[in-house]
């Protein structure tokens, strides 16, 4: 049991997924992780898991019972269904992921490219080791213009969809400033690293090359 300061540790491990990175293994106590996104993968099932070993597992469960929050079986039979094909799904978002972050290294109007995959990560060497060579189909990068360039960059997208949820097997967006973010003040969203040129991508399992011509 990994143990800090007799706390026991959550990881939500919704961004990696069980095929880059299982907690559970390096110690945690509990995983959790959002169906809704890569599990599913299709966008059509809201839910969440939680795994641990059998004693909190069962905790977990009786407290399931008694409030309630389970999924109805549908939603159970739709994320079972989005896990055959997880595997494929995250290989593919990888291989993209990378692609989008190099090619977005290459441009001047970008200021900067978070992705551990890339060498200049100052995390890379930590998240190679951690998630076996892949990094997760997440790429987020501030466009060097600002708002102004982060909205016309969102206008401009034909095939790239914007949306709130992410880890869909199709490549969408999010502008956190004028999204899920819009509520916070500059100053607080500056404390955050969240500018106004932020994008974040999630990476689907089209084409590579489609997705970097629809970035261009």
């Amino acid at each position: 049991m990994c143990v800090t300061g007799g706390r026991q540790v959550l990881v939500d491990n919704t961004l990696a997924t069980p095929m880059l990175l299982r907690p559970l293994v390096f110690g945690a106590d509990v995983v959790v992780h959002s169906t809704t996104k890569s599990l599913g993968g299709h966008s059509d099932v809201t839910g969440g898991v939680a795994v641990a070993n059998f004693e909190l597992t069962s905790a977990i469960h009786q407290s399931a019972r008694v409030w309630g929050s389970v999924p109805d079986p549908f939603a159970a039979w739709l994320t079972v269904r989005g896990i055959r094909t997880l595997p494929l799904r995250v290989d593919r978002a990888c291989e993209n992921a990378m692609a989008v972050a190099d090619f977005l290294s290459t441009r001047s109007d970008i200021r900067h490219v978070h992705y551990p995959g890339i060498r200049s990560h100052p995390q890379h060497d930590l998240a190679r080791a951690a998630l076996g060579g892949r990094f997760s189909g997440m790429v987020t990068f501030d466009l060097a213009d600002g708002l102004h360039a982060a909205s016309a960059f969102v206008r401009g997208l034909e095939a790239i969809k914007l949306a709130p949820s992410l880890g869909e097997r199709r490549t969408t967006i999010s502008h956190p400033a004028k999204t899920s973010h819009r509520s916070l003040s500059a100053d607080e969203r500056a404390e955050l690293g969240i500018s106004d040129g932020l994008i974040r991508m999630s990476c689907g399992i089209e084409s590579a090359a489609d997705i970097v011509a629809d970035i261009a």
